[in-house]
């Protein structure tokens, strides 16, 4: 069987939000592989103008895409692109912060 199963699981695992602004829905399923890889981020309020919704693929591991999840979103508002209106710059400074 290895890192695959013989048949997938195909149990999802859902979740939705909103705030004053918008309204989202995501859900998950482990599938052939023998673990669930991947993980999310969804936090419809990180800041008074700014949303953040990440998908996180396990090619990596199980354990980077988690740490993804958890932390990134801290670092893109710790960065000061951020306070400077970059968005775009602060997602992939906080990214690479970690390589």
């Amino acid at each position: 069987m290895g890192i695959y199963l013989s048949s997938p699981k195909t149990d999802k695992v859902s979740e939705d939000g909103e705030n004053g602004q918008l309204r989202y829905g995501l859900s998950s399923m482990q599938g052939w592989r023998a673990t669930m890889e991947d993980a999310h981020a969804a936090y419809p309020d990180l800041d008074d103008s700014t949303s953040f919704f990440g998908v996180y693929d396990g090619h990596g591991g199980k354990a980077v895409a988690k740490f993804c999840a958890k932390y990134l979103h801290q670092q893109v508002l710790k960065h000061q692109a951020y306070a400077a209106g970059d968005l775009s710059t602060s997602v992939q400074k906080a990214f690479l912060r970690y390589l």
